[in-house]
Protein backbone atom coordinates (compact mmCIF):
# COMPACT_ATOMS: atom_id res chain seq x y z
CA UNK A 1 0.00 0.00 0.00
CA UNK A 2 1.55 3.32 -0.96
CA UNK A 3 0.80 6.69 0.32
CA UNK A 4 2.15 9.49 -1.78
CA UNK A 5 3.33 13.17 -1.19
CA UNK A 6 0.58 16.01 -1.87
CA UNK A 7 1.30 17.27 -5.40
CA UNK A 8 0.80 21.13 -4.42
CA UNK A 9 2.71 22.79 -2.08
CA UNK A 10 0.52 22.73 1.64
CA UNK A 11 0.16 26.70 2.69
CA UNK A 12 -2.05 26.05 5.08
CA UNK A 13 -3.36 24.14 8.63
CA UNK A 14 -6.77 23.97 6.65
CA UNK A 15 -4.52 22.59 3.46
CA UNK A 16 -2.96 19.72 6.00
CA UNK A 17 -6.28 18.99 7.66
CA UNK A 18 -7.99 18.24 4.26
CA UNK A 19 -4.98 16.26 3.27
CA UNK A 20 -4.38 14.07 6.29
CA UNK A 21 -8.18 13.52 5.84
CA UNK A 22 -7.99 12.41 2.09
CA UNK A 23 -5.30 10.47 3.07
CA UNK A 24 -6.91 8.44 6.21
CA UNK A 25 -10.12 7.83 4.16
CA UNK A 26 -8.10 6.40 1.46
CA UNK A 27 -6.13 4.34 4.07
CA UNK A 28 -9.39 3.16 5.60
CA UNK A 29 -10.55 2.29 2.55
CA UNK A 30 -7.96 0.56 1.10
CA UNK A 31 -7.39 -1.35 4.38
CA UNK A 32 -11.26 -2.33 4.07
CA UNK A 33 -11.12 -3.63 0.41
CA UNK A 34 -8.19 -5.88 1.43
CA UNK A 35 -9.83 -7.16 4.36
CA UNK A 36 -13.11 -7.68 2.17
CA UNK A 37 -10.83 -9.69 -0.09
CA UNK A 38 -8.90 -11.64 2.29
CA UNK A 39 -12.37 -12.69 4.09
CA UNK A 40 -13.70 -13.97 0.42
CA UNK A 41 -10.21 -15.75 -0.10
CA UNK A 42 -10.68 -17.66 3.20
CA UNK A 43 -14.34 -18.34 2.68
CA UNK A 44 -13.92 -20.20 -0.64
CA UNK A 45 -10.92 -21.86 1.08
CA UNK A 46 -13.21 -23.05 3.76
CA UNK A 47 -15.86 -23.91 0.98
CA UNK A 48 -13.37 -25.53 -0.81
CA UNK A 49 -11.82 -27.61 1.90
CA UNK A 50 -15.45 -28.79 3.37
CA UNK A 51 -16.51 -29.82 -0.20
CA UNK A 52 -13.97 -31.41 -0.18
CA UNK A 53 -14.09 -33.97 3.18
CA UNK A 54 -17.73 -34.76 2.80
CA UNK A 55 -16.74 -36.21 -1.23
CA UNK A 56 -13.97 -37.82 0.70
CA UNK A 57 -16.08 -38.87 3.75
CA UNK A 58 -18.65 -40.89 1.28
CA UNK A 59 -15.78 -42.09 -0.28
CA UNK A 60 -14.18 -43.82 2.33
CA UNK A 61 -17.37 -45.01 4.15
CA UNK A 62 -17.96 -47.06 0.74
CA UNK A 63 -14.43 -48.22 1.04
CA UNK A 64 -14.72 -49.51 4.45
CA UNK A 65 -17.86 -51.25 3.52
CA UNK A 66 -16.13 -52.76 0.54
CA UNK A 67 -13.12 -53.88 3.05
CA UNK A 68 -15.20 -55.50 5.55
CA UNK A 69 -16.98 -57.28 3.35
CA UNK A 70 -13.88 -58.97 2.02
CA UNK A 71 -12.31 -59.12 5.67
CA UNK A 72 -15.12 -61.98 6.18
CA UNK A 73 -14.02 -63.53 2.85
CA UNK A 74 -10.33 -63.80 4.08
CA UNK A 75 -11.26 -64.79 7.20
CA UNK A 76 -12.96 -67.81 5.67
CA UNK A 77 -10.08 -68.40 3.22
CA UNK A 78 -7.41 -68.40 5.70
CA UNK A 79 -9.61 -70.82 7.95
CA UNK A 80 -9.38 -73.30 5.28
CA UNK A 81 -5.73 -73.01 4.73
CA UNK A 82 -5.06 -73.60 8.60
CA UNK A 83 -7.08 -77.11 8.35
CA UNK A 84 -5.59 -78.33 4.94
CA UNK A 85 -1.99 -77.79 7.01
CA UNK A 86 -3.22 -79.64 9.77
CA UNK A 87 -4.45 -82.52 7.68
CA UNK A 88 -1.49 -82.37 5.54
CA UNK A 89 0.92 -82.84 8.91
CA UNK A 90 -0.70 -85.68 9.69
CA UNK A 91 -1.79 -86.98 5.79
CA UNK A 92 1.45 -85.98 3.28
CA UNK A 93 -0.92 -87.12 0.70
CA UNK A 94 -3.01 -83.99 1.03
CA UNK A 95 -2.37 -81.72 -1.37
CA UNK A 96 -5.64 -79.19 -2.08
CA UNK A 97 -4.27 -75.94 -3.18
CA UNK A 98 -3.57 -73.16 -0.35
CA UNK A 99 -4.70 -69.49 -0.99
CA UNK A 100 -3.05 -66.52 0.51
CA UNK A 101 -4.81 -63.77 -1.01
CA UNK A 102 -6.18 -60.83 0.71
CA UNK A 103 -7.71 -57.21 -0.75
CA UNK A 104 -7.86 -54.00 1.06
CA UNK A 105 -8.39 -51.16 -0.12
CA UNK A 106 -8.47 -48.65 2.57
CA UNK A 107 -9.00 -44.68 3.29
CA UNK A 108 -7.89 -42.26 1.96
CA UNK A 109 -6.92 -38.66 3.56
CA UNK A 110 -6.00 -36.48 0.79
CA UNK A 111 -8.58 -33.67 1.49
CA UNK A 112 -7.98 -33.82 5.08
CA UNK A 113 -3.85 -33.06 4.36
CA UNK A 114 -4.71 -30.04 1.88
CA UNK A 115 -7.23 -28.65 4.71
CA UNK A 116 -4.09 -28.86 6.82
CA UNK A 117 -1.79 -27.74 4.56
CA UNK A 118 -3.94 -24.96 3.03
CA UNK A 119 -5.02 -23.38 6.76
CA UNK A 120 -8.40 -24.31 5.89
CA UNK A 121 -8.57 -26.12 9.08
CA UNK A 122 -8.24 -23.17 11.32
CA UNK A 123 -11.03 -21.16 9.62
CA UNK A 124 -13.64 -24.45 11.02
CA UNK A 125 -14.79 -24.29 14.74
CA UNK A 126 -13.44 -25.80 16.77
CA UNK A 127 -16.05 -28.57 17.84
CA UNK A 128 -15.87 -29.12 13.28
CA UNK A 129 -12.35 -29.40 13.34
CA UNK A 130 -12.28 -32.00 16.28
CA UNK A 131 -14.87 -33.98 14.76
CA UNK A 132 -12.84 -34.02 11.29
CA UNK A 133 -10.19 -34.84 13.58
CA UNK A 134 -11.61 -37.88 14.96
CA UNK A 135 -12.36 -39.44 11.91
CA UNK A 136 -9.34 -39.47 9.87
CA UNK A 137 -7.24 -40.42 13.14
CA UNK A 138 -10.00 -43.77 13.18
CA UNK A 139 -8.87 -44.15 9.81
CA UNK A 140 -5.39 -44.21 10.14
CA UNK A 141 -5.46 -46.24 12.83
CA UNK A 142 -7.47 -48.79 11.03
CA UNK A 143 -5.21 -48.81 7.88
CA UNK A 144 -2.40 -49.17 9.87
CA UNK A 145 -4.02 -52.54 11.43
CA UNK A 146 -4.46 -53.64 8.04
CA UNK A 147 -0.89 -53.51 7.18
CA UNK A 148 -0.14 -55.86 10.40
CA UNK A 149 -2.87 -58.32 9.42
CA UNK A 150 -1.31 -58.14 5.39
CA UNK A 151 1.81 -58.52 6.40
CA UNK A 152 0.87 -61.85 8.83
CA UNK A 153 -0.79 -63.50 5.45
CA UNK A 154 2.47 -62.83 3.74
CA UNK A 155 4.47 -64.77 6.44
CA UNK A 156 2.15 -67.34 6.36
CA UNK A 157 2.03 -68.11 3.00
CA UNK A 158 6.43 -67.46 3.14
CA UNK A 159 7.27 -71.44 3.27
CA UNK A 160 4.75 -72.76 0.75
CA UNK A 161 6.17 -69.93 -1.89
CA UNK A 162 7.71 -71.45 -4.77
CA UNK A 163 7.14 -75.30 -3.26
CA UNK A 164 4.90 -77.97 -3.54
CA UNK A 165 3.68 -79.53 -0.40
CA UNK A 166 6.11 -82.08 -0.43
CA UNK A 167 9.00 -80.43 0.09
CA UNK A 168 7.20 -78.66 3.43
CA UNK A 169 8.86 -79.80 6.35
CA UNK A 170 6.78 -80.22 9.90
CA UNK A 171 8.33 -77.06 11.04
CA UNK A 172 7.08 -75.35 8.24
CA UNK A 173 3.89 -76.21 8.40
CA UNK A 174 3.70 -75.28 11.76
CA UNK A 175 5.46 -71.95 11.08
CA UNK A 176 2.60 -71.64 8.81
CA UNK A 177 -0.27 -72.66 11.03
CA UNK A 178 0.85 -69.89 13.46
CA UNK A 179 1.24 -67.40 11.05
CA UNK A 180 -1.92 -67.80 10.01
CA UNK A 181 -3.70 -68.24 13.20
CA UNK A 182 -1.69 -64.65 14.06
CA UNK A 183 -3.09 -63.19 11.06
CA UNK A 184 -6.90 -64.37 12.42
CA UNK A 185 -6.32 -62.44 15.66
CA UNK A 186 -4.98 -59.15 14.07
CA UNK A 187 -7.67 -60.14 11.51
CA UNK A 188 -10.28 -60.15 14.39
CA UNK A 189 -8.86 -56.79 15.69
CA UNK A 190 -9.39 -54.98 12.38
CA UNK A 191 -12.41 -56.21 12.55
CA UNK A 192 -12.96 -54.42 15.19
CA UNK A 193 -11.46 -51.42 14.61
CA UNK A 194 -13.49 -51.12 11.37
CA UNK A 195 -16.76 -51.28 13.55
CA UNK A 196 -15.67 -48.37 15.69
CA UNK A 197 -15.09 -46.68 12.43
CA UNK A 198 -18.20 -47.51 11.33
CA UNK A 199 -19.74 -45.27 14.57
CA UNK A 200 -17.88 -43.02 14.18
CA UNK A 201 -19.29 -42.31 10.58
CA UNK A 202 -22.59 -42.48 11.95
CA UNK A 203 -22.22 -40.11 14.82
CA UNK A 204 -20.69 -37.56 12.26
CA UNK A 205 -23.49 -38.75 9.23
CA UNK A 206 -24.57 -35.13 8.91
CA UNK A 207 -21.18 -34.15 7.20
CA UNK A 208 -22.20 -35.84 4.44
CA UNK A 209 -25.57 -34.76 3.78
CA UNK A 210 -24.75 -31.09 4.27
CA UNK A 211 -25.43 -29.45 0.63
CA UNK A 212 -21.99 -28.08 -1.47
Amino acid sequence: MDVHAPHEPIHTWRDFAIHLVVITIGLLIALSLEAMVEHIHQRHLLHTAETNLRVELQDNRDLLAGDERQLNRTEAQLQNDIAILIARRSNPSVAEPLNFGWTWNGMEDSAWTTARDSGALTLMSYDTEQAWSVIYGQQSVVNDQARVYILDIYRAGAPTKGRNFAQLTPAELDQSIASIQQALVDLDLLRDLCTSLDKIYQRNGHFSRQSS
